[in-house]
C-alpha cells in the first residue's frame, strides 16, 4: 500500500497537470486509504471546484471542516465554492468563519 505522501504526491501531480479527473481519483484513492486526511478532501474540493461541479466541491471541503473546524483555509476553499456557485451569501458567510477562526489561532499563538 502506497503511504499517504505518496499518494498525496500522485494526485498534486495530476492536479498540476490539469489532468483534473485523474486527480479527482487519486485523491479519492487518498481519502480511502486516509480517511482523516484533510488535505485529501481539500485537495479532492479543489479538483471538483476546477472542473465546474460545485455541488462536489462543497461536499469535499465541508468534510475537511468536519474533520478540523479549526482551518481557516478550509473556510475559504469552501467560500471560493460557494462563490463559483453564485451563493453569495453563504461565500461570505464562509469568509468570515475563516477569519474568525485564524483570529482564534492568533490569539492562542500570540
Amino acid at each position: 500500500m502506497s503511504t499517504q505522501t505518496e499518494l498525496y504526491d500522485v494526485a498534486l501531480t495530476h492536479f498540476a497537470e490539469n489532468d483534473l479527473e485523474a486527480a479527482v481519483n487519486a485523491f479519492k484513492e487518498l481519502i480511502a486509504a486516509y480517511p482523516d486526511y484533510i488535505e485529501g478532501y481539500l485537495g479532492l474540493g479543489h479538483a471538483y471546484e476546477r472542473l465546474g461541479q460545485y455541488d462536489e466541491a462543497i461536499d469535499a471541503v465541508q468534510k475537511a471542516i468536519e474533520i478540523n473546524p479549526n482551518d481557516p483555509l478550509a473556510y475559504t476553499s469552501l467560500s471560493i465554492c460557494y462563490q463559483r456557485k453564485g451563493m453569495i451569501q453563504e461565500a461570505e458567510d464562509a469568509m468570515a468563519k475563516s477569519q474568525q477562526v485564524q483570529l482564534e489561532i492568533s490569539s492562542q499563538n500570540g
